[in-house]
């Protein structure tokens, strides 16, 4: 499982800094050694300050190519994808359940806006809410 986070709002698939957005990603995301060849899980959390005009779904893409032959060989292998909008200025505790140890950093002193990316192989059974 991969975990990092990156700083700053996201580009929507629209946006005209779309490109200098996934460079951040790219730059943001850990190298590994051999990339996860077969299905992953994306998930994508985009905590912001007050309000966003971005929908949850336009974040997605953009993220989802930039990681493209560093965190998988091909973005076709990504059969699942959570992404969520979650506002800084709202109580975030009961709703936030054992956090990975860089989101819980990075929750003890947020510098503004931020996106948390989490990749890990769909080995796991299909859950349904």
């Amino acid at each position: 499982m991969i975990d990092f986070i990156v700083r700053g709002k996201p580009k929507s698939l629209g946006s005209g800094s779309k490109k200098r957005w996934q460079a951040k990603v790219r730059q943001e995301a850990p190298a590994l050694a051999q990339p996860i060849a077969g299905p992953c899980r994306l998930r994508i959390d985009f905590f912001y300050d007050g309000t966003t005009d971005l929908d949850a779904d336009n974040i997605i893409k953009p993220i989802q190519d930039a990681l493209e032959g560093i965190v998988y060989d091909d973005d076709k292998a990504v059969v699942d994808v959570c992404s969520r909008k979650i506002n800084l200025q709202q109580p975030l505790l009961p709703r936030l359940v054992d956090p990975p140890p860089v989101l819980a950093a990075e929750l003890r002193a947020p510098q503004g806006e931020f996106v948390f990316i989490q990749v890990a192989e769909a080995h796991t059974p299909l859950e349904f809410l």
